[in-house]
């Protein structure tokens, strides 16, 4: 099943801050999902995840329109998933000034596949810091996430937080902030989404899983934008870190089973 992928202008969020959003749907799927990611222009520009390798061209193409690959100072990876790192060595290779910002846990996990240059490396850990030119970039890691490795990224600069997978939703179509998500399949998908991707969430005391919301709440952050979803600003914050909070004492959410994939191979075969 080939997906349907969509590829709207980069969307500025910030002062000198975009986001490359290509929008997937599978075929017959009601809702469709983001499969962003960002760069910071900025005295020392910041690529923030690289994206999928099958959607590389146009990837590529959208990037370097915002930003020249001999100007690109650092490529900052918040975990170490497919869909995040598909354009990693197009942009090490392109990008001969950059640094990879990572850890060594992901450094190590993707070993198997790829051979990073461990001299174009630097690795920040949860909660440290680097400087890019004009501005403080902070790894935060935030309250749901699906691989060990992950850390968000906080623009001290511009107040924007990347949130890596967290915070996200699907969505019935191109949209640019989540305020235009319909409220009621908003407050249903971001919550089945969290649980999606963090099903360890039934597991947790929910008074410790609250300190780790706490950590996103208390930055303050003028928008929140991560790699499955639209953004949001303002009161859009404060109602998804309240609904975060929440997720210790919810259900996990029902994924597809045999009988969904049985479905779907019917539609498939021939009238």
């Amino acid at each position: 099943m080939e997906m349907t992928i969509t590829f709207p202008d980069p969307l500025r969020i910030a002062e000198g801050t975009y986001l490359i959003r290509p929008l997937a749907q599978a075929p017959g799927a009601p809702v469709a999902m983001h499969l962003n990611s960002m760069v910071i222009q900025g005295a020392e520009p910041v690529i923030v995840d690289c994206g999928s390798a099958r959607l590389r061209e146009r990837w590529a193409e959208q990037v370097f329109s915002l930003v020249e690959p001999q100007d690109v100072r650092w490529i900052f990876l918040s975990h170490d998933d497919t869909d995040h790192t598909g354009n990693l060595e197009l942009c090490l290779e392109m990008c001969p000034k950059a640094t990879l910002v990572t850890s060594w846990y992901a450094t190590e996990r993707m070993s198997a596949e790829v051979q990073l240059p461990i001299d174009r490396q630097r690795w920040v850990g949860d909660g440290e810091s680097f400087t890019a030119g004009d501005r403080r970039l902070v790894a935060v890691r935030p309250p749901t996430w699906d691989s060990p490795t992950t850390r968000g990224l906080y623009d001290t600069k511009t107040g924007v937080y990347w949130s890596s997978d967290a915070f996200g939703t699907p969505v019935l179509g191109l949209v640019d902030h989540v305020g235009d998500v319909p409220a009621e399949m908003l407050a249903e998908s971001c919550m089945a989404f969290s649980s999606m991707l963090s099903p360890w969430h039934e597991i947790v005391d929910p008074v410790k899983f609250d300190t780790w919301v706490d950590r996103v709440a208390t930055l303050d952050a003028t928008v929140i934008v991560g790699a499955h979803g639209p953004q949001l600003t303002g009161s859009h914050i404060d109602l998804a870190i309240d609904r975060m909070r929440k997720l210790p004492a919810s259900p996990v959410a029902p994924l597809p089973d045999q009988g969904t994939l049985d479905q779907i191979l019917a539609m498939l075969q021939p009238a």
